[in-house]
């Protein structure tokens, strides 16, 4: 099937789905049924990932950071002990360690914090469109990396932050992580709809948005995702954005910078991403799906809690995290405005945001607005 008979028949499945409120997992449009232009394609994330390059202990020349347990040198058993004698994991905890960082990142000083300085090759995005440097001076100065590709100006600060962290190494806890697909199968589904597409290689003006979804994901016996499954928009319209700009330029979707807020749950944390000023650069693939990178700003204070700050119903559990990625949440704390790199306050020129960046594919899907559905019926 050629890319232009595909896209066709995406448009008039995906505007048949949203008149009728439904769709038919695992089928691909008819190629029989015709095509009329600007119409709409959707997408369900299907993999998505930190971006960590291939780096090796030289490049972290102090050593990795440390936990809590290993920088106040606690015995180890403390916590088991203490536990038997007062019966609550929270109660041992506190009794063992210093006053958690966090549950409030001032309860301990500083105790300094390793960050990636070493000059490699990181996949990203550009998303200011200057390569810093920190030499060169200006508000909220940092060295800017170069791609695995060439490409200079890669914004992706949040690896200068955690590359130098136990849980962010190859094949460390985050990897792994990304590796067993569980964001995909234990969280809240991310959608992209992308509007007004004439030709799915060179379009110079369509629109796109994202939004979580209130479905969950359909998986295969691979657990693969199932592509053209109906999916609805999530119900709260906080973490459905505006639409943006974008271009597809040689089959290349890009996007114009847009904020967005996305439902996040994996394991015990149940929370929320916020981004700032998110940018894509996708292919658009053969099979109807994308595959491609994600960079935005992400908000600090965000990006802080959704790493630290949870709980289940009777223990915070941002220590025992922070423990296992290695790093001190009261290091981390006084770390991001040293790193952040956008969004400076206006009164106070300090940047709220760090950039980063997310490997992602995404299959086709029929994105469904549960208002427009309702209003057709």
């Amino acid at each position: 099937m050629t890319m232009h008979a595909l896209v066709r028949l995406v448009v008039l499945a995906a505007a048949a789905a949203v008149g009728a409120g439904c769709g038919v997992a695992g089928d691909a449009p008819d190629p029989a049924d015709g095509a009329r232009s600007g119409e709409t394609l959707g997408f369900v994330i299907s993999m998505w990932r930190d971006e960590i390059p291939d780096v090796a202990p030289e490049h972290c020349p102090d050593g990795l950071n440390l936990n809590e347990r290993e920088y106040f040198n606690i015995p180890r058993g403390a916590v088991r002990e203490a536990r038997e004698r007062l019966g609550s994991l929270q109660a041992a905890e506190d009794e063992v360690f210093p006053p958690d960082a966090c549950r409030d990142p001032l309860a301990q000083p500083d105790p300094g914090y390793l960050t990636f300085d070493a000059d490699v090759p990181v996949a990203g995005l550009d998303l200011d469109g200057v390569a810093s440097t920190r030499a060169r001076g200006g508000q909220c100065a940092h060295d800017d990396f170069t791609s695995p590709d060439g490409r200079t100006g890669i914004d992706n600060q949040h690896w200068r932050l955690v590359g130098c962290t136990r849980g962010y190494q190859p094949d460390g806890l985050i990897q792994r992580g990304a590796d067993s697909g569980s964001f995909i199968k234990e969280g809240i589904p991310i959608l992209m709809e992308v509007t007004g597409v004439d030709d799915v290689r060179n379009d110079d003006d369509v629109r796109v948005r994202f939004a979580s979804s209130a479905d969950i994901i359909t998986l295969d016996a691979a657990s693969g995702v199932v592509p053209w499954t109906s999916m609805d928009l999530y119900e709260d319209p906080a973490y459905v954005s505006e639409q943006t700009a974008g271009r597809i330029t040689d089959g290349i979707l890009t996007i114009e910078p847009v904020d967005v807020r996305l439902r996040y749950r994996q394991q015990v944390i149940d929370f929320e991403y916020y981004f700032r000023g998110l940018q894509v650069r996708a292919e658009v693939l053969p099979d109807g799906g994308l595959k491609g990178m994600i960079g935005a700003y992400w908000d600090i204070d965000n990006m802080f809690r959704l790493r630290n700050d949870h709980r289940t119903r009777n223990r915070h559990t941002g220590r025992g995290a922070s423990d296992a990625l290695g790093f001190m949440c009261a290091g981390m704390y006084h770390a991001l405005p040293r790193l952040a790199d956008g969004h400076p306050d206006p009164e106070t020129g300090a940047c709220t945001s760090i950039s980063t960046a997310y490997h992602f594919e995404a299959a086709p899907a029929f994105v469904i607005d549960p208002g427009v559905a309702a209003a057709n019926d």
